[in-house]
């Protein structure tokens, strides 16, 4: 006989590097794509992963039944771990019990863990435990390994899959408090986009930029410890106020196309309360050179580089 108390484990071994594996599960751009049972579609996703932080989602089965959920952040340690109590809720983000289980724990204590497991890949394990149960419930839980097994065994396929489908791709999202035009400013203005332009404590220097189609932009982007590298973009299309697409990489080879994608939300009255959705699509040469170079700088990078955007957008409008 079991012991309820021990906690439920499954792990899996996927063929990408660890930060992109970790942002698949942090990034609802991503996270949408792939959460929930096999055929659920997702129709809500609030995200805010850091301690104290909270999902809120939301998703439809293929019969169109809906379920809620609601994960509560305790630790976040990127590319490393996440921990977090993990529970059913309703529409509004009041927790509840199971929709079709009244005796299953109200909470638990959920750890996904990730760890290198060779050459461009990642080992996920998955933890799940009661959290302040009572006797009964407990015994649910214990009863219930094999559905786990096969539910989160489902989900990591899905995962898979979209792994498959976006092997060369990198893709970062971010709203910014500003009108889109004033964005597509930001972008294509060298007047701006020299300084607010890379991660943190990074410069550009020795730039020359022509923003027109076939135009070249060349600058060096210099790091904290001073080391320089070279980079090079070919504008591919400039469609204003929406679309900015250019071939990327440094003074002698093509690493990725950047697609730029500037979507305007809120209701923008006389610049008030608008917003604009940046969406970043790099799309490598190979998945090899995903995998190997360009994600383990493009992802903490380009989080970095959408926030950078943001600070300077705040000043700019402030002054």
């Amino acid at each position: 006989m079991s012991d309820p108390t021990n906690p439920f484990s499954i792990s899996r071994v996927f063929r990408a590097p660890r930060p992109l594996v970790y942002q698949m599960h942090t990034d609802a751009l991503h996270l949408a794509r792939w959460m929930g049972p096999a055929g659920a579609k997702v129709i809500k996703l609030d995200l805010d992963i850091r301690p104290g932080g909270e999902c809120h989602y939301g998703y439809t089965d293929e019969k169109g039944e809906k379920t809620w959920g609601k994960q509560l952040y305790r630790e976040v340690v990127p590319d490393q771990k996440l921990v977090f109590l993990q529970s059913f809720s309703d529409e509004h983000g009041a927790l509840c019990r199971h929709p079709m289980a009244a005796t299953w724990p109200l909470q638990m204590m959920a750890t996904t863990t990730f760890e290198d497991a060779g050459p461009g890949e990642t080992k996920v394990t998955v933890t799940w435990q009661p959290y302040e149960a009572e006797a009964e419930a407990l015994a649910m839980f214990d009863g219930a390994r094999g559905g786990m097994t096969q539910g989160f065994g489902g989900m990591f396929a899905s995962l898979d899959r979209y792994l498959d489908e976006t092997e060369r791709e990198i893709r970062l999202e971010r709203v910014v408090a500003a009108p889109r035009a004033l964005v597509w400013k930001v972008f294509t203005d060298p007047e701006h986009v020299n300084k607010w332009w890379g991660p943190n404590g990074f410069t550009n220097v020795g730039v020359e930029q022509d923003v027109r189609v076939g135009g070249v932009w060349k600058f060096e982007m210099v790091g904290p410890d001073g080391k320089r590298w070279p980079n090079k973009a070919t504008y591919v299309e400039l469609t204003e106020p929406e679309r900015i697409v250019y071939d990327h990489g440094d003074w002698e080879t093509v690493m990725f196309r950047a697609e730029i994608t500037l979507t305007a939300e809120g209701d923008g009255r006389d610049g008030r309360d608008a917003k604009t959705r940046v969406s970043m699509r790099l799309v490598c040469t190979s998945r090899e050179l995903r995998d190997e170079k360009v994600s383990g700088f493009a992802i903490e990078g380009g989080r970095q580089h959408l926030g950078n955007l943001s600070d300077y957008l705040g000043a700019l409008q402030a002054s």
